[in-house]
This record gives C-alpha cells, structure tokens and sequence, in this order.
C-alpha cells in the first residue's frame, strides 16, 4: 500500500479521473521499461514504472469504492469506459508478469477487439490456462490476421500443444523408460547402476 499514491502521480487528491489518468499515461511512458534498454537507469526505472502502476491501482480502487466512476474492487476491474487506459494497464501488468491482475482489468472491457484477445491469451498463458489462451489468441488471428505479434503467439500455442500431444502419444502418458511398475523401475536402474559400478540401492 502506497501511502501517498496521488504525489507518485504526482496530482493532488482533487484531480478529476481524466487528470489522473493524464499522469498516469504521461509517467507509464516515461518510464516504460522498452525505453531504458542497455541504460544504467534501468533498474530505476523500472521500480518507478511498477510504482506508478500501483499506484493509479491505489486511486481507482479508492475511488471506486467511494463512489467514483471506474477502479479496480473487490477483486475485478470495473471498467471506467476508457478501454484505451484499460488495455493500456492489462498491457503493463503483462509486462511485469502480473498475469492475473491483467486478467482483472481486462474482465472489465466490455469492448473488446483484437488487441484485447491477445492480452487474454498472453495473460491465460501466463498462469497455465492454455486452452483459453489457445481459443483467445486464434480470436485476435481471426480478428486482425495481418498482425504478425498475434500469428506469432499463436503459433507458439500451437507448438506447445503439439509438443505435449506428441510426448503423451511416444510415452503412452508414462515418462520415458519407464515399465509403469515403480518397484520394477527402481530394480532396473540399481542394476545399471551396479554394471557402472556403484550402488543405488544397497538391500538390492
């Protein structure tokens, strides 16, 4: 919890939400981690981007529960009918691995286009959800088939899932090597191991 969010923002406690949402758009690109590659600063940087983040999450969450029009509450994101600030957000909080807080915000969009179902499914990736992620990222293909960071992620869902199909086909579901019997696997590897000369189990 910051104790003094709007001075990170650096706006006073009666600024409109389009005011914060300025500041908070104008910082979130001043410190945007893309623009402090190969820079001492990077570190820094990055700490105050994620403080930034947290907190505009602070105020909205305030505010909502004061009353005010859109915030993150009770555990999901209302959307405060901004999509752009929405996206903006799931989009930061990819960026710092945040998946399921992403997932929050963007559950509060009720427009959503390409760019929404691509965050989705970047962000049910991120906390293991794969056949959602695979369904939403072949949503943002078929929305917008010309944008090759979507083709680009979806086949990478697709490789995956054909990876682990082809693993469980060549394995019959058991990891490799293995007779399916636990006593019978260990008796097998003691016996390699005392034709190499040592001993993995000594009452064998």
């Amino acid at each position: 919890m910051i104790s003094d969010p709007y001075s990170v923002l650096g706006v006073s406690p009666d600024a409109s939400d389009e005011e914060v949402k300025k500041a908070y758009r104008a910082l979130s690109r001043k410190y945007h981690p893309d623009s402090y590659n190969d820079n001492p600063l990077a570190d820094l940087a990055e700490e105050k981007f994620k403080e930034v983040q947290d907190a505009y999450k602070q105020i909205m969450d305030e505010r909502e529960r004061g009353g005010s029009r859109g915030g993150y509450t009770g555990g999901s994101y209302q959307s405060s009918g901004d999509s752009s600030v929405e996206l903006t957000a799931a989009g930061n909080f990819i960026n710092n691995g945040r998946y399921r807080d992403a997932l929050n915000v963007l559950n509060g969009i009720r427009n959503r286009d390409a760019r929404w179902y691509y965050y989705s499914a970047v962000a049910n990736a991120g906390i293991g959800n794969n056949i959602q992620a695979m369904n939403d990222a072949n949503q943002a293909v078929n929305m917008d088939p010309g944008n090759p960071e979507y083709r680009n992620f979806l086949n990478q869902m697709q490789w995956r899932s054909n990876r682990y199909q082809g693993a469980g086909q060549n394995y019959g579901g058991r990891p490799p090597m293995s007779t399916g019997n636990c006593c019978c696997d260990l008796w097998i590897a003691d016996t390699c191991c005392e034709c190499m000369g040592g001993d993995l189990c000594s009452c064998m």
